[in-house]
């Protein structure tokens, strides 16, 4: 008998810089830490590890949509689970240009 389980996504913060790493945890309706689930963007993935935990970083500004799924198993099956992420420009990217020695 195969029971489902929910995929939960939980990124800590909605916002964060360009370039900046960030932390993804996966965990089912249980609270239990997904191990290999696939978390993915429009262009890259990633898969868990043991703790329900993969990282990853965003070259560009925008809204990213984060997408967690599995693989059933013998015994249980996940429903997807997805949210959205708000990429900004970093602070360095927002300083005016100015060149080496002007004033």
């Amino acid at each position: 008998m195969q029971i489902t389980r929910q995929l939960r996504i939980d990124v800590g913060r909605r916002e964060v810089d360009v370039g900046t790493e960030m932390t993804v945890r996966v965990r089912d309706d249980r609270r239990q830490p997904v191990e290999g689930a696939i978390v993915s963007t429009e262009t890259k993935s990633t898969r868990t590890d043991g703790r329900g935990l993969c990282k990853l970083q965003f070259g560009s500004p925008g809204f990213w949509k984060l997408t967690a799924a599995k693989s059933p198993t013998d015994r249980v099956a996940y429903k997807p689970a997805s949210t959205l992420v708000r990429v900004v420009p970093n602070a360095a990217a927002l300083r005016p240009y100015r060149p080496i020695g002007s004033r």
